[in-house]
């Protein structure tokens, strides 16, 4: 699988210099479980999150435990979290995660440009405005979390991030601030909680996916055929896949109709098989439609991997 995953990055990459673009007609929509991207650190069960420390660390705690505990689409959550565990007859946990945050606050001056009056006539009113230079505020705020994940039997780490955010802004006198330290510290500890559930947790979702329409270098008795198929998927996608099997027939490895085979077993999770046809695609077209889906299948297929460890190992 790894080979075919290089396949996939490798003609995306040839595919990215090709200046050629396909005709896009319509789509389908799909449901899919995409694997995290810390995989090993998703296969865990349970997570106990331990106190983490800085002086906002219990605000990212509690932020995390709300985003690991955010059901998906089906309305489960993927980890049991356990909190406490020094509370006598509290649960064993999987995996132990901890943080701690850090921030720092620098306010200085700065020289920026606002409109002024220059001139005022004999009643006071402005009569012509300059950008002038004018003594301001600069406020930079850094934040930073870094957390760690760990199994609980042996200790070995799963997961070690360090996320960074930086803000600033910057106000002249009659104007206010966009926003407070606080604000901005807070909006950051939810960047943070976002960030550690994507990492972390395989994201099941609804996504789109467009059929390639073009009929360029198709018999030209077929091409008739090929556009009325692809407005056909809107009412009945299984008869519109049934048409481009026969189609494939009579014009055997046609871009078109190799991906939209390929966009058809994907539809109905056949996820190798698509990933067959999106490869042959791939190799068919310059226009790059069919590298990004094999890379989209192949991470389909992980996620659906994981999945099934997963429940074998419950």
């Amino acid at each position: 699988m790894t080979a075919i995953w290089s396949m996939c990055r490798g003609i995306a990459a040839l595919l990215a210099l090709g200046g050629a673009s396909a005709a896009h007609a319509e789509s389908v929509e799909l449901v899919g479980t995409f694997p995290a991207p810390f995989r090993e650190a998703a296969m865990l069960h349970s997570i106990a999150i331990e106190r983490f420390g800085g002086e906002d660390g219990r605000q990212l705690q509690l932020a995390v435990e709300r985003a690991l505990l955010t059901p998906d689409l089906s309305g489960a959550t993927h980890f049991d979290i356990v909190v406490d565990r020094r509370r006598r007859g509290a649960a064993r946990a999987d995996g132990l995660l901890s943080g701690v945050v850090t921030s720092g606050v620098e306010e200085g001056r700065v020289r920026l440009k606002r409109k002024r009056c220059v001139e005022r006539d004999g009643d006071g009113d402005c009569t012509r405005e300059e950008d002038v230079d004018v003594n301001c505020t600069r406020r930079i705020v850094n934040v930073r979390a870094d957390l760690r994940l760990s199994r609980e039997d042996d200790g070995r780490i799963l997961y070690s991030e360090s996320k960074p955010f930086r803000d600033e802004i910057s106000w002249c006198p009659g104007e206010q601030p966009a926003r407070t330290v606080e604000e901005t510290i807070a909006g950051a500890v939810e960047g943070f909680a976002r960030s550690v559930r994507f990492d972390l947790v395989p994201r099941t979702e609804r996504y789109s996916a467009r059929f390639r329409e073009s009929s360029s270098g198709l018999p030209r008795e077929l091409r008739q055929r090929q556009r009325d198929v692809v407005r056909l998927t809107q009412r009945d996608l299984g008869a519109a896949c049934a048409a481009w099997e026969e189609m494939n027939a009579l014009a055997p490895d046609h871009p078109s109709i190799v991906y939209d085979l390929g966009l058809c077993a994907e539809a109905r999770g056949d996820y190798e098989q698509a990933l067959d046809w999106y490869l042959r695609g791939a190799q068919l077209s310059n226009d790059g439609m069919a590298a990004e889906a094999a890379e989209r299948v192949f991470a389909l297929i992980q996620g659906r991997e994981d999945a099934l460890e997963r429940v074998a190992t419950r």
